[in-house]
């Protein structure tokens, strides 16, 4: 009697390890069935196993057994660790592979670039364009903005020109507070290093480097630029930027900058207005504000577009007004 319970509980016991081996052959099997194609794969927040699995089935993205994938993920404990967000399937992939990739939380990352010299409304213009990017910032005035990013100044110059990476959820609130953050970073480390000049606050440090980055993109003429700037305010001299002209004209500005415009009186117009304007007029890029704050003495008071980029530097005004009638005539040729 006993002998014969002993042989039907082995028995027993055998065919039970016979069938969890078939099982785990048969889940290792279907784990093996690769990805059908490329495609981008969305788990949302709160997302459980079964609405993933019976997504990943459906149209034959990954043509497997559900209960056999969530057979798996169950025994290796990673049902709970999967984590929501866009993730890149590659054509080829293992069943088991997707699953170490959901759980890895390696979601798809994307860039935005914001070159120097751009305005706030050419920054909102890129975020409203980036994909996947959640847009709170639409219908918000200028205030509520700068009072969401826990800005005290103006808004104008408070974002540093970078290249920012945001995944599916992030806002374009998230974006402008790390350019915010950035910014800070970038004047506050500037302004320690700072040579002994005219310039008085990081704000001013701000204002000037933003009129730097508008007057050139060539490099090397920043300094020098700097310094004509630097020469003018020291000596009581307008700064006459006409750039600055430009940004106080706003919206009535066409692109065609006028001797008018030069005449007409705005906060910003450096040609009327000692002095610099009473805030920035563009994000300038680290380079700049360098520059604006820089040491480089360079006797220039003067300076002129080549109009290759380049700018011709001059100490008098006599030297300066030959230099204006030499590259206005080249650009009428």
């Amino acid at each position: 009697m006993a002998a014969n319970l002993f042989k039907l509980a082995l028995a027993t016991a055998l065919s039970l390890l016979l069938l969890c081996s078939l099982v785990a052959v048969y889940i290792l099997n279907q784990l093996s069935v690769p990805v059908s194609e490329d495609r981008v794969f969305t788990i949302e927040p709160g997302s459980n196993l079964s609405a993933i699995t019976k997504r990943l089935t459906r149209d034959d993205l990954l043509p497997v057994n559900n209960i056999a994938f969530k057979a798996f993920a169950l025994l290796t404990r990673d049902a709970g660790s999967i984590q929501a967000g866009q993730y890149q399937l590659k054509a080829g992939m293992p069943s088991q592979d997707v699953l170490a990739l959901f759980r890895s939380g390696k979601v798809i990352r994307y860039r935005i670039t914001f070159p120097e010299g751009l305005r706030v409304k050419e920054w909102l213009a890129r975020l409203q364009d980036a994909p996947y990017l959640d847009l709170k910032t639409i219908g918000m005035t200028r205030e509520e903005l700068g009072q969401s990013l826990g800005l005290t100044t103006e808004l104008e110059g408070s974002l540093f020109p970078d290249t920012y990476q945001y995944i599916l959820g992030d806002s374009d609130l998230d974006i402008l507070r790390l350019a915010v953050r950035k910014m800070k970073e970038v004047l506050g480390d500037e302004w320690s290093g700072r040579a002994m000049t005219v310039i008085s606050t990081p704000f001013d440090a701000l204002i000037l480097a933003s009129m730097i980055e508008k007057e050139t993109g060539y490099g090397p003429d920043r300094e020098k630029i700097a310094s004509v700037f630097h020469n003018r305010l020291d000596t009581g001299m307008k700064l006459q930027s006409d750039p600055t002209v430009i940004f106080g004209l706003g919206a009535d500005f066409d692109g065609d900058l006028k001797r008018s415009h030069l005449k007409s009186d705005t906060p910003y117009n450096t040609y009327t207005r000692t002095g610099l304007p009473p805030g920035p007029i563009c994000s300038p890029g680290r380079a700049s504000i360098n520059a604006a704050l820089g040491g480089s003495s360079h006797p220039y008071f003067y300076f002129v577009a080549m109009g290759d980029g380049k700018s011709q530097f001059s100490v008098s005004l006599e030297e300066h007004n030959r230099a204006v009638n030499r590259y206005q005539k080249k650009r009428k040729q």
